[in-house]
């Protein structure tokens, strides 16, 4: 029995929600998330998309946005990985990829 590691918090933590609004501020993190939502979204047109997949990928954009926050905001010797916790990615992940989901069921896509 596999354990599903995407299931989203009723309320994420502040971490997560941080994680999540720098994520989409971030340009080379959310240069890296766009990417993945081309992927995805040939996927969908193929029918091979999984939701849980999608967010367990997009969990690399989210570090990449972790380290940088903690580049930019972080004190010497704080630590990315110490700062936003597995659980903390992972809400971010799954609140980017709600969103954009989201945006797919109203018609909008990235290859317009």
């Amino acid at each position: 029995m596999s354990m599903n590691l995407f299931i989203h918090p009723a309320e994420p933590s502040e971490a997560a929600r941080e994680l999540y609004l720098y994520t989409s501020n971030c340009a080379p993190a959310w240069r890296m998330a766009e990417a993945a939502f081309r992927n995805y979204e040939r996927k969908r047109a193929k029918g091979q998309y999984d939701a849980a997949l999608a967010r367990k990928g997009l969990i690399y954009a989210v570090e990449q946005a972790a380290r940088e926050y903690v580049r930019e905001h972080g004190a010497p010797g704080d630590k990315w990985h110490a700062l936003f916790l597995p659980a903390d990615r992972r809400a971010a992940a799954h609140m980017i990829m709600t969103d954009t989901e989201a945006e797919w069921a109203a018609g909008n896509n990235w290859s317009n």
